[in-house]
Parts: structure tokens; C-alpha cells; sequence
């Protein structure tokens, strides 16, 4: 006789493997990771400023804009290099988000559902 409760074959499996899975998260978090994440990140944050202190203008005037982000920069590096190693993450993340593709007009009008008229 088989359990309905549980069932047997691939279809038991899918309901355990279902009810483990509630409980987590969609993506959970491995504390092992967060060292290598952290290391990641103070790498990147190290290369991205380099590469932007590298290109500093030669004959930029006081008030140009990329001399005074590249005083900004390296001031912040004096400081506080944990606030400019979130800074540079932050920029990062926007630099990401502007290079998406935008939906066009079009594109969202043409899925929008149509809401059902009242009656």
C-alpha cells in the first residue's frame, strides 16, 4: 500500500524536498562566503579607484568637475576607505541599473492587463 500522504517515486521527493524548502530563504546566505565576498569587494572597490585616479585630467582647473571627483575620491580613501568601498559598490550598482534596457512605452502598454469593467 502506498502513503498518500507522502507518495512515493519522483512525487514524494518534489513533496519533501517542497516542505524542507519553505522554512528558507529564496537565496540563503552562506556565512562561509561572507570573507571571500568581503575580500571581493575591497579588491574591486581598490581596482575601480586606481582606474579612476589614473585618469585624472593634467591640466584640469580647480572647479573642473573630474578634478574635483578625483579630490573627492581621495579624500574619502583618507578618511574612511570602509565608506568609500560601500560609495564605489553604491556608484557600481548605479552604473548597472542605467545600462539596463528601459521598457518602452509600447512594450508596457501592450502587457498591461486590461481591468475588467465593473458592472
Amino acid at each position: 500500500m502506498r502513503d498518500e500522504r507522502t507518495g512515493t517515486g519522483l512525487a514524494g521527493l518534489v513533496r519533501q524536498l517542497e516542505a524542507g524548502s519553505v522554512s528558507l530563504q529564496h537565496y540563503p546566505q552562506l556565512p562561509a562566503l561572507q570573507p571571500m565576498r568581503d575580500a571581493w569587494q575591497q579588491l574591486h572597490a581598490e581596482s575601480r579607484l586606481r582606474i579612476a585616479l589614473e585618469q585624472t585630467p593634467a591640466e584640469g582647473g580647480p572647479l573642473n568637475s573630474t578634478v574635483l571627483v578625483h579630490r573627492m575620491l581621495d579624500a574619502m580613501q583618507a578618511l574612511s576607505p570602509e565608506y568609500l568601498r560601500h560609495f564605489i559598490a553604491y556608484a557600481d550598482t548605479l552604473a548597472w541599473l542605467e545600462q539596463r534596457p528601459q521598457p518602452t512605452p509600447a512594450a508596457t502598454a501592450a502587457t498591461r492587463k486590461r481591468k475588467p469593467k465593473p458592472r
